[in-house]
């Protein structure tokens, strides 16, 4: 097949999105499939693109056998409404050049959020005669109500629905990432037969990363008992509670938190651990993914949280990555990160916002060794049974042959 993707993010860019857009093409280019991609100018998550891409407005690479179709992005190191929008709308306009591209596809697929790149995804599939599959991570306007950015009852909320529902009714497949977001869209009304869950997973090549030794002497991981969040630092996020706990724990100076990342809390919280006087918070800022292998390699928990109970059909990928590299996790979250926690038996669980629970599942980690040794068995174990990115990328090629398929009976019939 000759496969599509049109992605706001790909590598070097860092990120969930990143690593699930970028591994579902490297594998189905494994399986024996062509795959070109459509995406900007890599900037996310600081807003500044990377010094091999500017003052570019296309750009071609080839990337593990990946063709890497570049386009022009608006960036700004500000963070407000109008100039994620105009990065957003930058990437829809300057995408849509692709029209005058002469290659022909068995499918398009489309990841959001965010949302608006679907206008491409449905022009670009309409002009190429190939049916289109929107690959939906979050789901959009409806996740900005959930985390109070938003009223469902505004203008610009109506408007943002209204582009989501023209969107689905002119995708041939969505996929879903977990199965409490397939349950919200049939309950919107949409065919379960057009709804497939293609769930996030884990890289089983990001364990023969090499470790970087220089992350143990750089950040003095060694003699430590080191918790490491590593990730977007956003408000979804909700990192203050580290803070909070790493406040409580300060007077055990054998305990260290890492926060490994870059994104719009950053320098708040930096300011924040400052006002406090936290000798026990080391920000690394934005790493390479490859060089996350090595933090974990050091960490001895990773700690995963979310803002509220709102977001309970979010499983972020650092989670398989943590548990498949050895690492247990405490999830301060609830909903289906929860239950991948509660079925490998690799972590503990707490309330979001709960300071105390979460200090606590720390203690006993860090107290408990044959329960700590538990939970890194079971927690590897359990991912490399259940989400390799490989098996997963092989439900989404048959999933696609099966619709390219059904595709050409009916334009034979």
């Amino acid at each position: 097949m000759k496969i599509l993707f049109i992605s706001h993010y790909f590598p070097p860019e860092t990120g969930a999105a990143t690593k699930r857009i970028y591994g579902l093409a490297k594998h189905l280019v494994e399986f024996g499939h062509k795959v070109d991609v459509i995406t900007g100018m890599p900037n996310y998550p600081n807003g500044k693109i990377q010094e091999k891409y500017r003052k570019k407005f296309f750009y071609f690479e080839e990337m593990n056998g990946i063709n890497v179709y570049r386009n022009f992005v608006f960036v700004s190191k500000k963070k407000n409404t109008i100039t994620r929008l105009l990065n957003y709308f930058s990437l829809v306009f300057s995408s849509l050049s692709f029209i005058f591209n002469r290659n022909q596809y068995d499918v398009v697929i489309t990841s959001s959020p965010p949302l608006f790149l679907g206008i491409s995804g449905v022009i670009l599939s309409k002009i190429k005669k190939a049916p289109l599959v929107f690959d939906v991570r979050d789901i959009w306007p409806g996740v900005a109500a959930e985390i109070g950015e938003m009223s469902p009852n505004s203008r610009v909320y109506k408007v943002l629905e209204s582009l989501e529902l023209f969107i689905y009714r002119h995708s041939n497949l969505i996929t879903v990432v977990t199965d409490g977001k397939k349950k919200k869209l049939i309950n919107r009304g949409l065919d379960e037969s057009k709804v497939e869950l293609i769930s996030n997973g884990f890289d089983t090549e990001f364990l023969d990363y090499q470790i970087d030794g220089s992350v143990e002497h750089e950040y003095k991981t060694s003699n430590k008992f080191n918790i490491l969040y590593a990730g977007i630092i956003g408000v979804a996020q909700g990192i203050d509670i580290i803070i909070k706990a790493a406040e409580r724990l300060i007077e055990h100076k054998d305990i260290q938190f890492l926060l490994v990342g870059n994104g719009v809390e950053l320098e708040k919280l930096k300011l924040l651990t400052q006002e406090k006087g936290l000798t026990n918070v080391v920000f690394t800022n934005e790493q390479p993914h490859e060089r996350i292998r090595s933090f974990l390699h050091f960490s001895d928990i990773a700690v995963v949280p979310l803002k509220n109970t709102a977001l309970k059909d979010s499983i972020p990928t650092k989670i398989y990555e943590a548990l498949g590299a050895g690492v247990p996790v405490v999830l301060s979250a609830s909903g289906e990160s929860e239950s991948v926690i509660k079925r490998s038996k690799g972590g503990i669980i707490t309330l979001p916002g709960d300071v105390d629970a979460l200090v606590s599942a720390i203690m006993k980690l860090y107290s408990d060794k044959d329960f700590y040794k538990n939970c890194s068995e079971n927690g590897q174990r359990y991912v490399l049974s259940n989400y390799s990115r490989g098996s997963i990328a092989k439900r989404l090629e048959s999933r696609i042959m099966n619709l390219t398929q059904n595709q050409d009976e009916r334009r034979v019939n």
